[in-house]
């Protein structure tokens, strides 16, 4: 009984530790490849240390149950325990190389498209900076068009989000997406998902950065190519719009300047005129 419960604790062990290296939950509404098959192995872990553990129960209370003559030991007994404990130790290493074999699965860069949107390079993932700040995030997109907060990406398109941070750590945690990843300051984190549904995904930050934390919220918006691109194009128009109008209030102020120097100077020069005339009078 020993020599089973031992091998019980190894499968355990190995269950645990065959985990993604992303930490993702078993989450219903994923919506990205690497997510689904994290979720595959986790509901995979999860029925076999259930299974393990009414298993090793049941063997405990047989075990453990009263009895009421002495049972001299049949000669098999031994045999049949050493049979058991390598059993499991069989299933323990198939269950790990299916845990090894889902975790590098759920972690690989999900399969480029082959038409690819505006601002995509040929075979290539669309990469988007998503920087840091307290306490907001900003994407910066490929056409140079930018937005705070809510990060809009064309379903079916394979992303490569580039994570910076401008002062202290922040956190990058969208479970229906990705997993967890960080921004730090001086460095270049790299994060690739493809949302393969039309939706809207929230989360905020996964790391504590300050008062503002709380306001810290990320929002992204998975929408059709085509929506994409018109989403981008609006968001450059935009911009553009909102230079052009600093831009012509900056040259209005400008002339406004200028036409008050001219018209104080004119004001001076009237003045001095008119001082003149009054010494040469008297």
């Amino acid at each position: 009984m020993s020599l089973f419960i031992s091998v019980a604790g190894a499968l355990f062990a190995f269950a645990l530790n065959a985990s993604p290296a992303m930490a993702l939950s078993l989450n219903p509404d994923a919506a990205s490849p690497g997510i689904k098959d994290s979720n595959t192995l986790h509901w995979i872990l999860f029925i076999v240390i259930v299974a393990v553990i009414v298993v090793v129960n049941l063997a405990i209370l047989r075990a453990a149950r009263p009895r009421t003559r002495a049972v001299s030991p049949k000669p098999g007994k031994s045999i049949s325990q050493v049979k058991l404990a390598i059993g499991l130790g069989v299933f323990a290493l198939a269950l790990f190389v299916v845990a090894t074999i889902f975790s590098d699965k759920s972690r690989e860069i999900p399969a480029v498209n082959s038409v690819p949107v505006a601002g995509q390079i040929k075979g290539e993932p669309l990469e988007i900076t998503a920087t840091g700040s307290q306490w907001l995030w900003r994407f910066d997109y490929p056409n140079g068009a930018f937005s705070y907060r809510r990060l809009i990406v064309p379903a079916g398109v394979t992303v490569k989000l580039d994570l910076v941070s401008t002062d202290v750590v922040h956190g990058w945690n969208v479970p229906e997406l990705t997993g967890k990843a960080q921004a730090v300051p001086g460095s270049t984190s790299y994060l690739y998902f493809r949302a393969d549904d039309v939706g809207t995904y929230t989360n905020r930050s996964s790391v504590f950065s300050g008062q503002g934390y709380d306001t810290m919220e990320i929002e992204v918006d998975v929408v059709p190519p085509a929506a994409y691109e018109k989403a981008i194009e609006v968001l450059k128009s935009d911009i553009q719009r909102a230079q052009d109008k600093v831009e012509l209030e900056f040259r209005i102020s400008q002339k406004k300047s200028e036409v008050a120097a001219a018209h104080a100077d004119k004001m001076e020069a009237d003045i001095n005129k008119a001082d003149i005339e009054s010494a040469d009078s008297k």
